[in-house]
């Protein structure tokens, strides 16, 4: 897989989440209030982010002086995160209720995060590399 290709994906997931959540606000408080109070879904986060970065880290573990680079710091945060949700399941439980309570306040600057980061993914993707 070209570093194109995953800009590509990661832009386009980006995208369609960030968008979502400025277009289904109440959808996503609900879900990361339930994130918290469900063991599996907190489990299989974790198992899918772990994944995700190991994948990443396995094959994309590169340290160069230009944009690829985003690549192997997403894969480096995904690995490390999925680890801690298996780890330490109850700490990512409180930071997880205290996310819940800090994105009822800023959940429109949130989504605009997400979605420039997916907007720069997706331009690297398709456009720039």
């Amino acid at each position: 897989m070209t570093d194109a290709q995953i800009f590509q994906i990661m832009g386009i997931t980006y995208l369609a989440v960030g968008i979502g959540m400025l277009i289904n606000p109440g959808f996503y408080k609900k879900l990361v209030g339930m994130f918290a109070e469900n063991p599996p879904a907190l489990y299989l986060g974790g198992l899918i982010a772990l994944l995700a970065g190991f994948l990443l880290v396995t094959f994309h573990n590169v340290w160069p002086s230009d944009w690829p680079v985003v690549i192997t710091i997403f894969g480096w945060v995904a690995l490390i995160k999925g680890v801690f949700l298996l780890l330490l399941p109850n700490a990512s439980i409180m930071i997880t209720n205290f996310f819940q309570q800090q994105m009822m306040k800023f959940l429109t600057v949130w989504a605009l995060v997400v979605v420039i980061v997916g907007g720069l993914l997706a331009w690297l993707g398709f456009f720039a590399l």
